[in-house]
């Protein structure tokens, strides 16, 4: 018996969120289904069964991680649960050591995409004061784990569209979306910088509303362990193609737009 990390993507949209919920279609409810039908896993508890990030229903992922307990090599753990999988797949797996802990990774980076209507470099300059460490009690729908350090908070444009990409060792919840509902009231001019400032010094109680989450995606986590990619043409193609339809999104990304007023959409 080992332990295997795996590295899993899914369309947040075709689930009631991350987090298992009873009479709920949940990614995690179907990682255990299918890794209880692979004979891989008995159950959640006594395979010490992990996930890196709870992803907040419609947050897709390309790159979350999970971890278990399993009596197999990670290869085979990886083929057998694709093979059974619903709207789930793996493309990367490790075996790791026993004391491995999914929740502690070196950095985690999402993106938010935006229509290309939006002003990049303007994004950029509102996102730069979220670097850091900082007290989020603004940003955040968590009340007692408020503090978080972001190490990358930018906006770019790339192809036919923008995205805002964050990095960080670990976020808060809701944290991004609240970030970006903050950067795209500034940025159409119903809320100033130094009112996000004020918000984020924390000295007094603002609210400045929540993104929609459909346009968020868990890109990556990342370890001191590399988990190695698994050279299936299938599960690779999978992949592929639940990559090109997040970056269709960014069509509904627009209503983002509508919604805190930002220009030129």
């Amino acid at each position: 018996m080992g332990r295997v990390a795996m590295k899993i993507a899914y369309d947040g949209g075709a689930f009631h969120g991350q987090a298992r919920q009873p009479g709920l279609s949940t990614v995690e409810g179907e990682i255990l289904r299918a890794l209880g039908r692979g004979r891989i896993i008995g159950d959640a508890r006594s395979s010490r069964f992990q996930s890196a990030s709870r992803t907040d229903q419609g947050v897709s992922a390309l790159g979350n991680v999970v971890a278990f307990d399993a009596p197999l090599a990670a290869p085979v753990v990886l083929r057998a649960f694709n093979a059974r999988a619903r709207g789930i797949w793996a493309w990367a797996a490790a075996e790791v050591s026993a004391d491995f802990n999914a929740r502690h990774a070196v950095f985690r980076w999402y993106r938010y995409t935006l229509p290309p209507s939006h002003d990049p470099e303007r994004l950029a300059d509102i996102l730069a004061p979220f670097v850091g460490e900082h007290d989020f009690r603004n940003f955040t729908k968590d009340r007692t784990r408020t503090v978080a350090s972001i190490k990358v908070a930018s906006a770019a444009r790339e192809d036919e569209e923008i995205v805002l990409d964050f990095r960080a060792p670990s976020f808060r919840w809701n944290l991004i979306r609240r970030i970006v509902a903050a950067a795209l009231q500034v940025e159409g001019g119903t809320r100033t910088s130094a009112e996000v400032e004020r918000a984020l010094e924390g000295s007094m109680r603002i609210d400045l509303g929540l993104a929609p989450p459909e346009p968020l995606t868990l890109m990556d986590v990342q370890y001191d362990v590399p988990l190695d990619l698994i050279a299936d043409f299938t599960t690779r193609d999978r992949v592929r193609r639940l990559s090109d339809e997040r970056a269709r999104s960014a069509r509904f990304a627009k209503a983002v737009a509508r919604k805190f007023n930002a220009p030129n959409v």
